[in-house]
């Protein structure tokens, strides 16, 4: 990972050897690099936070830092990757302290993660690319909180959840100008909409990740 974040691919050649937003090295004195950190806890819980130290009163499973600006491209660089068996839900602490520009790949195939809660505390958020590829587990998403102003990837988001019924978020949700992602929904054949919209396979880009209401049809919920 380079000093801006960069995540190299399984592709990527030598030309990433070298600093700048394309570039896996790392310059000590240009560090632009923020990190959190994510404690998985007994249970299932898994809390993301500014706080390097776990919970002392509970047994952890995994403990761990993520770089906050960072576009992962494996489900493996997360420190939960090896107990992901056991991951059922997931908090975004108020002590986050830093802008959460990705969570890509964040959740990839967590089958049995169940929802992830307190996205006010998440600032910034520009992709969720393959945030929740797969994750067969997830019937109901709870997205209130979170400003979607800065969000413009949804590159295969949600593909896969075949359980997923509803996805709620504000009221005044809308897609921020430029925001793209082909297959967001792909294969979401149980979503349905506030209005009664339906998963269509004709339907599953990220155009369909809006409110659904009289006039415009969505797999969103609004509340």
């Amino acid at each position: 990972m380079g000093q801006t974040g960069f995540v190299p691919g399984p592709t990527t050649g030598k030309s990433a050897l070298s600093f700048g937003a394309s570039g896996v090295l790392t310059n000590p004195a240009n560090d632009q690099r923020t990190w959190v950190w994510a404690h998985l806890y007994a249970g299932g819980a898994l809390e993301v936070t500014g706080s390097a130290t776990p919970d002392a009163t509970r047994e952890v499973l995994a403990s761990g830092r993520v770089c906050a600006n960072a576009h992962y491209q494996m489900h493996a660089a997360m420190p939960w990757y090896d107990r992901r068996a056991q991951l059922r839900t997931c908090e975004f602490l108020a002590d986050v302290g830093v802008p959460i520009a990705s969570i890509d790949y964040w959740f990839y195939g967590d089958t049995i993660l169940s929802g992830v809660t307190d996205w006010g505390n998440v600032h910034g958020l520009a992709s969720m690319r393959n945030a929740f590829n797969s994750c067969s587990g997830l019937v109901a998403l709870d997205l209130s909180g979170l400003d979607p102003s800065a969000l413009r990837d949804y590159f295969y988001a949600y593909a896969g959840c075949g359980n997923l019924v509803t996805i709620l978020v504000d009221a005044t949700w809308a897609l921020a100008s430029g925001a793209s992602g082909m297959n967001t929904f792909y294969n979401c054949r149980s979503i349905v909409g506030g209005n009664g919209t339906a998963y269509s396979s004709s339907a599953y880009g990220y155009a369909m990740m809006v409110i659904d209401r009289a006039g415009q049809a969505g797999y969103l919920t609004g509340v």
